[in-house]
C-alpha cells in the first residue's frame, strides 16, 4: 500500500522514464525491462518461512534464481597475446587501488586477478565522482585516440549521457562492455550485469516477512536516472507488495551515506511508526543506520552490494540484511568475453546476467 506523498513522487518518476524511453531509438530498452521484470515477478522459487525471531535479530536466508539471459561462463581461455584492457569506473579513486566507495574495490581487484589469470593487461579508469558525467565522457573520448586499446569494460555514470561517446569507440574498432549499470546502447558487445529486480524483490519480500506483513516502510533510491536504481525501486515495490505494509515515502538518496542520513533523520521525525528502511546500496543503508542509531531508533534496514562495512554492521546489529551482486564474478566474465570475442571473434546476447540472488543476513555471514 502506498502513501499518497509516495504515489505522487513515483508518478513524477514514471514521467521521468517516459520522456527517456519515448525515442525509437530506446524502445529496445524498454522491451528488455518490461522482460526482466516479468521474468523476475515468476522465477522467485523458494519462500521464506514465517519469521519465528524479532526483526533485531534476523536470520533468513533467501537464494533464488533469476531467469535473466545468461551465457555460458566456462571453460576459460587464456589469451595469445597481452590484450590491453581498460576499465573505467565511475566512483572517485581516494587511494592506491581503493575507491570512495568501496564496491568498487572487488571491480578493481577482480580485474586485475582476471588479467593476471588471461594473460592480459588491465589499467584503471577512475572518475572524480560518482556523478562526474562530463568528465567521464572527456576521459572516454581519448580511447577514439592513438594510443588506442583493445578493450573497454565500463561502469557509467549516466546511461543516456555516455551514449555518444561509447558508441564513438566502438565505431573505431573497440568492443565495449557495460557493467554494472545498463548503458542505453544497441552497440556494445554486452552488458554483464546483476538482475536487480530480482535481488531487490526478494529482499523485499524478506523484508515483508521479518516484519509479518505489517508496518511502514521506506524506501531510499539510488539516481534514477540510472537503470540499476530504477530496477532496484521496481524491485522493492514488487517485494513488498504483502500483507498490510504500507511504502509511507521513497526518496533518491543518490547512493550517498550522508543524504541518507539527512533523510533517515526526516522521517525518522515524520513517520514515528516506521519499522524498516529499505536502501538500494549499501552506503545509503550505512547512513540510515548511523541516524537510527544516533535517534535511538530501532529501524530493520537492509541494504544492497554486500560490503565490508555492510557485513561488519550486520555482524553489529546495526543492519539486518544485504544483496551480494556478485561483482567479483561479474568482472572476471567481463574480461573473459572481451577476450573471447578478439581471439574468436564470438559474439554474446545483448544482456548477460548472473543467475544467484541471495539475500545475506547476520546468520550466513556467521557460517
Amino acid at each position: 500500500m502506498l502513501s499518497k506523498n509516495t504515489k505522487s513522487q513515483l508518478n513524477r518518476n514514471a514521467r521521468e522514464r517516459h520522456k527517456l524511453l519515448k525515442s525509437p531509438k530506446n524502445l529496445w530498452l524498454l522491451g528488455w525491462m518490461l522482460a526482466i521484470a516479468l521474468a523476475a515477478c515468476a522465477t522467485i522459487s523458494e519462500k521464506v518461512s514465517p519469521p519465528t525471531l524479532s526483526p533485531s535479530t534476523p536470520t533468513a536466508i533467501i537464494t533464488t534464481k533469476s531467469s535473466a539471459p545468461q551465457v555460458a561462463t566456462s571453460p576459460e581461455i587464456k589469451a595469445t597475446r597481452p590484450w590491453k584492457f581498460v576499465v573505467a569506473i565511475r566512483e572517485r579513486l581516494i587511494s592506491d587501488g581503493k575507491f570512495a566507495n568501496p564496491y568498487w574495490d572487488t571491480v578493481w581487484e577482480s580485474a586485475q586477478k582476471a588479467a593476471a589469470d588471461f594473460g592480459v593487461d588491465v589499467t584503471l579508469l577512475p572518475n572524480p565522482c560518482q556523478t562526474c558525467v562530463t568528465e567521464q565522457i572527456k576521459a572516454i573520448d581519448s580511447f577514439t585516440k592513438p594510443p588506442k586499446i583493445d578493450g573497454l569494460i565500463i561502469a557509467v555514470a549516466d546511461s543516456e549521457a555516455l551514449v555518444p561517446v561509447v558508441e564513438k569507440v566502438i565505431a573505431s574498432g573497440i568492443p565495449v562492455i557495460a557493467i554494472d549499470t545498463l548503458l542505453n546502447s544497441d552497440r556494445l558487445l554486452t552488458f554483464v550485469g546483476f538482475d536487480n529486480f530480482a535481488g531487490a524483490k526478494a529482499i523485499g519480500e524478506w523484508v515483508a516477512t521479518q516484519l509479518q506483513g505489517q508496518g511502514q516502510v521506506a524506501i531510499l533510491n539510488g539516481f534514477l536516472d540510472q537503470q540499476n536504481a530504477i530496477g532496484r525501486r521496481k524491485g522493492f515495490l514488487a517485494g513488498l507488495q504483502q500483507g498490510n505494509i504500507e511504502i509511507v515515502a521513497t526518496e533518491a538518496g543518490n547512493w550517498k551515506t550522508d543524504l541518507a542520513q539527512k533523510i533517515t533523520m526526516e522521517w525518522l521525525t515524520r513517520y514515528p511508526k516506521l519499522k524498516a528502511i529499505v536502501a538500494a546500496n549499501d552506503d545509503m543503508a550505512l547512513g540510515a543506520s548511523a541516524a537510527a542509531k544516533a535517534a535511538k531508533f530501532p529501524l530493520l534496514i537492509t541494504g544492497f552490494d554486500a560490503n565490508k562495512e555492510a557485513l561488519d554492521a550486520i555482524k553489529n546489529g546495526e543492519m539486518a540484511a544485504t544483496i551480494s551482486q556478485l561483482m567479483d564474478r561479474q568482472t572476471r566474465l567481463s574480461v573473459q568475453l572481451l577476450i573471447r570475442h578478439l581471439e574468436n571473434k564470438e559474439t554474446f546476447p545483448p544482456f548477460v546476467t548472473l543467475s544467484e540472488v541471495s539475500v545475506i543476513t547476520k546468520d550466513r555471514i556467521k557460517r
